[in-house]
Protein backbone atom coordinates (compact mmCIF):
# COMPACT_ATOMS: atom_id res chain seq x y z
CA UNK A 1 0.00 0.00 0.00
CA UNK A 2 1.17 3.48 -0.83
CA UNK A 3 -0.15 6.56 0.99
CA UNK A 4 -1.09 9.41 -1.39
CA UNK A 5 -2.39 12.93 -0.86
CA UNK A 6 -5.88 13.65 -2.14
CA UNK A 7 -7.04 16.95 -3.72
CA UNK A 8 -9.06 17.71 -0.57
CA UNK A 9 -5.92 17.63 1.58
CA UNK A 10 -6.46 14.18 3.10
CA UNK A 11 -4.63 10.96 2.39
CA UNK A 12 -5.69 7.73 0.75
CA UNK A 13 -4.11 4.30 0.55
CA UNK A 14 -3.54 2.98 -2.93
CA UNK A 15 -2.45 -0.51 -3.81
CA UNK A 16 0.69 -0.24 -5.91
CA UNK A 17 2.33 -3.12 -7.70
CA UNK A 18 4.98 -3.80 -10.26
CA UNK A 19 4.66 -6.52 -12.88
CA UNK A 20 7.83 -8.57 -13.28
CA UNK A 21 7.85 -10.69 -16.46
CA UNK A 22 8.28 -14.43 -16.01
CA UNK A 23 11.89 -15.53 -16.06
CA UNK A 24 13.28 -12.17 -14.88
CA UNK A 25 15.12 -12.31 -11.56
CA UNK A 26 13.22 -10.49 -8.84
CA UNK A 27 16.22 -9.18 -6.89
CA UNK A 28 17.48 -6.42 -9.15
CA UNK A 29 14.94 -4.96 -11.57
CA UNK A 30 16.50 -3.70 -14.79
CA UNK A 31 15.46 -0.31 -16.11
CA UNK A 32 13.72 -0.36 -19.45
CA UNK A 33 15.43 1.61 -22.23
CA UNK A 34 13.70 4.94 -22.95
CA UNK A 35 12.34 5.34 -26.48
CA UNK A 36 10.93 8.55 -27.94
CA UNK A 37 8.29 7.81 -30.60
CA UNK A 38 7.86 10.66 -33.11
CA UNK A 39 5.03 10.51 -35.63
CA UNK A 40 2.39 13.00 -36.73
CA UNK A 41 -0.20 10.21 -36.88
CA UNK A 42 -1.83 9.74 -33.48
CA UNK A 43 -2.89 6.19 -34.34
CA UNK A 44 0.67 5.26 -35.34
CA UNK A 45 2.09 6.71 -32.11
CA UNK A 46 -0.47 4.77 -30.07
CA UNK A 47 0.16 1.54 -32.00
CA UNK A 48 3.92 1.82 -31.51
CA UNK A 49 3.47 2.65 -27.82
CA UNK A 50 1.29 -0.43 -27.29
CA UNK A 51 3.81 -2.61 -29.11
CA UNK A 52 6.90 -1.23 -27.36
CA UNK A 53 5.64 -0.63 -23.79
CA UNK A 54 6.31 -4.17 -22.52
CA UNK A 55 10.02 -3.76 -23.29
CA UNK A 56 10.61 0.02 -23.40
CA UNK A 57 9.72 3.11 -21.40
CA UNK A 58 7.83 5.05 -24.10
CA UNK A 59 7.38 8.78 -24.60
CA UNK A 60 5.62 10.25 -27.62
CA UNK A 61 5.80 13.44 -29.66
CA UNK A 62 3.53 14.53 -32.51
CA UNK A 63 6.09 16.69 -34.33
CA UNK A 64 9.80 17.35 -34.78
CA UNK A 65 9.83 20.48 -32.57
CA UNK A 66 7.91 18.68 -29.79
CA UNK A 67 10.32 15.74 -30.03
CA UNK A 68 13.38 18.00 -29.82
CA UNK A 69 11.97 19.77 -26.76
CA UNK A 70 11.16 16.45 -25.06
CA UNK A 71 14.59 14.97 -25.90
CA UNK A 72 16.32 18.01 -24.38
CA UNK A 73 14.46 17.69 -21.09
CA UNK A 74 14.23 13.87 -20.96
CA UNK A 75 17.05 12.37 -23.06
CA UNK A 76 15.93 9.06 -24.57
CA UNK A 77 18.05 5.98 -25.18
CA UNK A 78 16.72 5.81 -28.76
CA UNK A 79 14.45 7.80 -31.06
CA UNK A 80 12.01 6.16 -33.48
CA UNK A 81 10.85 8.76 -35.97
CA UNK A 82 8.61 8.98 -39.00
CA UNK A 83 10.31 10.75 -41.89
CA UNK A 84 7.41 12.57 -43.55
CA UNK A 85 5.97 15.12 -41.11
CA UNK A 86 4.76 18.69 -41.58
CA UNK A 87 7.21 21.43 -40.67
CA UNK A 88 10.29 19.66 -39.35
CA UNK A 89 10.59 16.24 -41.00
CA UNK A 90 12.40 13.28 -39.45
CA UNK A 91 15.66 14.03 -41.28
CA UNK A 92 15.72 17.60 -39.95
CA UNK A 93 14.91 16.32 -36.45
CA UNK A 94 17.87 13.94 -36.72
CA UNK A 95 20.19 16.77 -37.84
CA UNK A 96 19.09 18.95 -34.91
CA UNK A 97 19.47 16.13 -32.37
CA UNK A 98 22.97 15.40 -33.71
CA UNK A 99 23.88 19.10 -33.27
CA UNK A 100 23.14 18.97 -29.51
CA UNK A 101 26.13 17.54 -27.58
CA UNK A 102 24.12 15.77 -24.87
CA UNK A 103 21.94 14.11 -27.54
CA UNK A 104 24.43 13.60 -30.37
CA UNK A 105 24.97 9.90 -29.60
CA UNK A 106 21.29 8.93 -29.26
CA UNK A 107 20.55 6.27 -31.89
CA UNK A 108 17.87 7.01 -34.50
CA UNK A 109 15.59 4.55 -36.23
CA UNK A 110 13.51 5.90 -39.10
CA UNK A 111 10.15 4.23 -39.64
CA UNK A 112 8.36 5.41 -42.77
CA UNK A 113 5.82 4.40 -45.38
CA UNK A 114 8.30 5.37 -48.09
CA UNK A 115 11.74 4.08 -49.07
CA UNK A 116 14.68 6.22 -47.87
CA UNK A 117 15.88 9.13 -49.99
CA UNK A 118 19.33 8.09 -51.18
CA UNK A 119 20.49 11.73 -51.36
CA UNK A 120 19.82 12.40 -47.66
CA UNK A 121 22.87 12.00 -45.38
CA UNK A 122 20.51 10.68 -42.70
CA UNK A 123 19.64 7.73 -44.95
CA UNK A 124 22.71 6.05 -43.44
CA UNK A 125 20.71 5.65 -40.21
CA UNK A 126 18.69 2.45 -39.67
CA UNK A 127 15.46 2.66 -41.65
CA UNK A 128 12.43 0.38 -41.71
CA UNK A 129 9.54 0.68 -44.14
CA UNK A 130 5.96 0.44 -42.81
CA UNK A 131 4.28 -1.90 -42.36
CA UNK A 132 7.04 -3.53 -40.36
CA UNK A 133 6.97 -6.89 -38.67
CA UNK A 134 6.76 -6.22 -34.88
CA UNK A 135 9.46 -8.79 -34.05
CA UNK A 136 11.84 -7.13 -36.54
CA UNK A 137 11.18 -3.68 -35.04
CA UNK A 138 11.75 -4.91 -31.47
CA UNK A 139 14.92 -6.78 -32.43
CA UNK A 140 16.33 -3.75 -34.27
CA UNK A 141 15.58 -1.42 -31.35
CA UNK A 142 17.26 -3.73 -28.84
CA UNK A 143 20.25 -4.10 -31.15
CA UNK A 144 20.64 -0.32 -31.49
CA UNK A 145 20.27 0.31 -27.75
CA UNK A 146 22.80 -2.42 -26.90
CA UNK A 147 25.26 -1.14 -29.48
CA UNK A 148 24.91 2.42 -28.18
CA UNK A 149 25.43 1.28 -24.58
CA UNK A 150 28.62 -0.59 -25.56
CA UNK A 151 29.99 2.52 -27.31
CA UNK A 152 29.23 4.72 -24.30
CA UNK A 153 30.89 2.23 -21.89
CA UNK A 154 33.97 2.10 -24.11
CA UNK A 155 34.21 5.91 -24.14
CA UNK A 156 33.86 6.22 -20.38
CA UNK A 157 36.07 3.23 -19.62
CA UNK A 158 33.45 1.49 -17.48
Amino acid sequence: WVKMNTPSGGTAGVLAYRVIPAGRPQGKVAMKPKVLIVDDSRSMRQTLRLLLTPEFDCAMAESGPAALEHARSHPPDIIVSDVTMEGMDGYELCRRVRAEPPLSEVPFLFLSGHAPRPDAPESAHPYLVKPVEPSLLLARLHELVSSSARVMRARTGS
